[in-house]
């Protein structure tokens, strides 16, 4: 099965909100991800045009270090998808991106319950870093 990395585009929207719907229960509006798109980098693999896996990628800049870093969010493979490689290949390609764009690091957050994204995250090179997240919510 194909395991191409591509950046999502404005063809493939419906499919990716179909698959943020289903891996994280939320439901984007269209224009949102159209924003998304232009500003991030959505990274997915298709399955005959059908979103199976994905990351944004959000360039940041650490002031205080002077360092550029991604920050990873909405990491996730469909569940039928799960365990056949689509999350390392998409792992792959952010190193590739790393080492091209003078990344400096990675940081992702990951709720308390999704303990097989843990181990998957630590078994790639990511250390649990001591934190507390506030969200206040307007």
């Amino acid at each position: 099965m194909n395991k191409d990395v591509v950046l999502l585009k404005e063809e493939n929207t419906d499919s990716y909100i179909d698959f943020i719907v289903n891996v994280f229960d939320y439901e984007p509006n269209d224009q949102d991800i159209k924003k998304l798109i232009v500003k991030d980098k959505v990274l997915v693999i298709l399955n005959q045009n059908k979103v199976i896996a994905s990351l944004i990628l959000e360039e940041c800049f650490d002031a205080i270090k002077s360092k550029k870093y991604y920050r990873i969010g909405y990491f996730g493979v469909l569940k039928e998808y799960r365990r056949m490689g689509y999350a390392n290949r998409l792992f792959e390609e952010v190193e590739e991106m790393v080492k091209e764009n003078d990344i400096k690091y990675l940081e992702l957050t990951s709720g308390n319950h999704r303990k097989a994204a843990h181990f998957f995250y630590q078994k790639n090179g990511f250390k649990v870093k001591d934190t507390t997240v506030f969200v206040k919510l307007y």
